[in-house]
């Protein structure tokens, strides 16, 4: 995830552990000290998003992180998005997802409702 989401996420938990059990990688151009299960990394993203790949750890899930997810969509690395919909129109700020030199389809796998928020699953 990006630095911003990182810190807004972890001032929204109020003390509470982010994703308890998963590491953590947060990318920033500020490297902040390294906590339990996070790692905070700067540089070239797919070169990380590379090596992480390689390692035998499982998914990687990208939360937040407008600019992250533009690189990696220019790059063709992602197979799936999980979407979550929230009943609120802000009418300005970022976009859901930055302009860039991408275009890609994916089909629509799954819909689920959470409470007040809808998540779309969707795949290549």
């Amino acid at each position: 995830m990006g630095r911003t989401t990182y810190q807004e996420t972890k001032k929204y938990l109020k003390g509470n552990e982010l994703y308890p059990g998963k590491e953590k990688i947060v990318f920033s151009h500020h490297i902040l000290n390294h906590n339990k299960d996070t790692s905070f990394v700067a540089g070239d993203i797919i070169k990380i998003f590379n090596s992480l790949k390689a390692l035998d750890g499982g998914l990687i899930w990208i939360i937040g992180g407008g600019s992250i997810v533009k690189v990696l969509l220019e790059n063709n690395m992602l197979d799936e998005i999980w979407l979550q919909i929230a009943p609120v129109l802000l009418g300005k700020g970022k976009k859901l997802f930055e302009s860039g030199d991408y275009y890609q389809k994916f089909n629509l796998k799954s819909v689920k409702q959470m409470g007040e928020l809808t998540e779309l699953y969707l795949v290549k």
